[in-house]
């Protein structure tokens, strides 16, 4: 009878690990999220079909190198996506003779010459100088140099393209370059078993949803799951219900609803697991009259 509960942030330590480690916790090591995210739009996807994820988005020069701002705040239109990649097409029929654009600002191409490309998600990218997070070759040499022909072409082709000036006298940022992430096959996941062991998979953000359906397990966003033996939450500390997701948790323990919490988190990028019973709960009060108290979070993390 097992609670298991996974926290995503990780301390601010620089890391140069390619790939969120909770990511990997996911998908395993190759975060292969592309091929995954494009079938949950209701596309049939091969299970060794490699498919990248390519999204529009906006790269502005700092000081002395460049940074990836979080694509959510370009207010990106079907109208303007459509004229930007009609703009494209010739390039994106370069790189494959199958493109997907099941929404605005996520498109999908399947190209197995891509296939050994390292990438990392936009949110590892954000905000952060981008020089190492750039497309790298691993096994096969120049597909890396490859990518950024592209990827190149497409910048020239878009830096006076009338989407771009009319967004410019409406004091919005120029879309003014793609990001590559999420390269793999569905074949190639391999989520940690404890989630594929839990019978209950529970995020507060949805994010695991589609990951749930491709495993055909059960998941849910409520506040609070039904039955937290089985159950595996995926949360961060920035969640304001994920202190009461913890004190529930503990008081499932204290009540005997469950017989132990793995608490688990990715120090330095690395995964960690405590196992915590009632026994490791603090205690108050004297002798047999002490009663077990419910530790914050952020002390049992940093323990």
């Amino acid at each position: 009878m097992t609670y298991t509960l996974v926290i995503t942030d990780t301390p601010d330590q620089e890391s140069f690990d390619r790939g969120l480690p909770y990511e990997k916790f996911l998908l395993g090591p190759s975060c292969a999220s592309a091929a995954l995210e494009l079938k949950s739009f209701g596309n049939e996807i091969a299970p060794n079909a490699c498919i990248a994820r390519i999204e529009p988005v906006h790269i502005h020069a700092a000081r002395d190198h460049l940074v990836l701002t979080d694509p959510s705040i370009l207010e990106l239109t079907a109208e303007e996506a459509h004229a930007l990649f009609e703009s494209v097409q010739d390039i994106f029929s370069e790189m494959s003779a199958q493109v997907f654009r099941p929404s605005i600002q996520r498109w999908f191409i399947e190209c197995p010459a891509l296939q050994s490309l390292s990438t990392v998600s936009v949110a590892q990218a954000t905000g952060r100088n981008i020089d190492h997070w750039m497309p790298s070759d691993t096994d096969v040499a120049g597909v890396a140099r490859q990518w950024r022909k592209w990827q190149n072409e497409i910048q020239m082709i878009w830096f006076n393209h009338p989407v771009n000036e009319s967004r410019a006298n409406h004091g919005l940022l120029p879309v003014n370059s793609v990001w590559i992430s999420g390269i793999g096959c569905l074949n190639q996941l391999t989520p940690n078993s404890k989630i594929k062991s839990a019978s209950l998979l529970h995020s507060f953000d949805g994010c695991l949803d589609i990951l749930a359906t491709f495993l055909h397990q059960n998941f849910q966003t409520s506040a609070l799951p039904d039955k937290m033996d089985g159950t595996l939450s995926l949360v961060s500390l920035e969640d304001s219900q994920t202190q009461n997701l913890w004190n529930s948790a503990c008081e499932a323990l204290i009540q005997g609803k469950v017989q132990e919490i793995d608490l688990i988190d990715f120090p330095e990028g690395q995964e960690r697991v405590k196992r915590l019973t009632h026994r490791e709960l603090p205690t108050q009060g004297f002798a047999f009259w002490k009663k077990s108290v419910i530790p914050p979070l952020q002390d049992m993390l940093r323990s």
